[in-house]
């Protein structure tokens, strides 16, 4: 992590209402801070652009609708912006909740794959969660393990968020940001779908499920369903190649499960499951009791008494990088 990142902003308050701590995240166009509320003493995070893009019309519109997800979209699975605001330079800032717990990356880097009920359980809250954001007009664009944060509860209940929002689509985008993301390929390059990679822009809720199709792959079998030594290449089997089944790489997996996950990984997004609704249904029937699934999940976790790390897995053959 370059440590050169934002330096300016530690120790300063902006706006009179936060005082930045210390960096604790470093994305692809983003930069986050702990931050103390001067008001009420209280810890947020504060996420700012990275210096090179503070200039960027596109990634600041992305950055402000963070903010606009939280507001119309109300599932407790995303996180709500707290506040907003503009830096000295002219960047935006979003100000959101202090999240603690274990991603699903990290969890994975731990136990390197996990139990197929539990597999199916986190899908299946992700869905509920991508649902009322379809709902409401956006398409996530970049679901992976990082992005899926877990916590326990005092009494051993799990809690899921789908975080980051930044890349998200939106149906009200104006003409002129369409446009601009003509032939732009959005997301991480081992989760996005054959119509991401192949730069399309009106994508649907299917691109979403093509991604959590891939999630579900690694966390059974430890392994990204697609490899390649160059984005470029890793894309281009996205494009042309059929996934190959989890039963093919992993033994024991139940039939059900495995057609499932083939389904949402089908390169057509006709051929997947018409909706996040239809596949949290499917799940629901396939899991039986969910508490009791959940709660074997959450009792996996690391202790949560730490910031969320959710630093990037290492099982991909190419850096994961977004690409746009």
């Amino acid at each position: 992590m370059d440590q050169g990142e934002r330096a300016e902003l530690p120790g300063t308050v902006i706006d009179d209402r936060y005082r930045i701590g210390r960096r604790i995240g470093l994305g692809g166009t983003g930069v986050v801070f702990e931050a103390t509320c001067t008001f009420d003493g209280s810890k947020v995070a504060v996420k700012t652009l990275r210096p090179c893009f503070v200039n960027h019309i596109d990634l600041g519109v992305r950055l402000r609708r963070e903010a606009e997800v939280s507001r119309r979209v109300a599932h407790p699975g995303i996180l709500k912006v707290l506040d907003e605001g503009t830096l000295y330079d002219g960047s935006p800032y979003v100000v959101m909740p202090l999240m603690y717990g274990e991603s699903l990356a990290r969890l994975l880097l731990r136990l390197n794959e996990l139990p197929q009920l539990e597999v199916a359980a986190i899908a299946g809250r992700v869905a509920a969660i991508l649902h009322s954001a379809h709902l409401a007009g956006y398409v996530h664009r970049d679901v992976k393990p990082e992005h899926i944060l877990f916590n326990r509860s005092a009494t051993g209940d799990l809690t899921v968020h789908l975080l980051d929002f930044g890349v998200c689509s939106s149906a009200n985008a104006d003409q002129q940001e369409k446009q601009r993301e003509c032939g732009k390929v959005f997301g991480t390059p081992s989760y996005v779908s054959p119509e991401q990679a192949s730069g399309k822009v009106d994508i649907d809720g299917r691109a979403d499920l093509f991604s959590l199709g891939i999630v579900m792959f690694e966390a059974l079998s430890g392994r990204v369903p697609f490899s390649g030594s160059t984005v470029s290449k890793l894309l281009l089997r996205i494009i042309r190649d059929e996934a190959p089944r989890v039963s093919q790489v992993v033994d024991g997996i139940d039939p059900t499960l495995d057609a499932l996950v083939s389904r949402l990984l089908a390169r057509e997004p006709q051929d997947r499951l018409p909706s996040a609704r239809a596949l949290s249904r499917t799940i629901a029937s396939f899991l039986g009791d969910r508490t009791r699934v959940e709660r074997s999940l959450a009792a996996m976790l690391n202790e949560t008494s730490n910031i969320a790390d959710t630093a990037p897995t290492v099982r991909c053959t190419v850096p994961e990088q977004q690409v746009a």
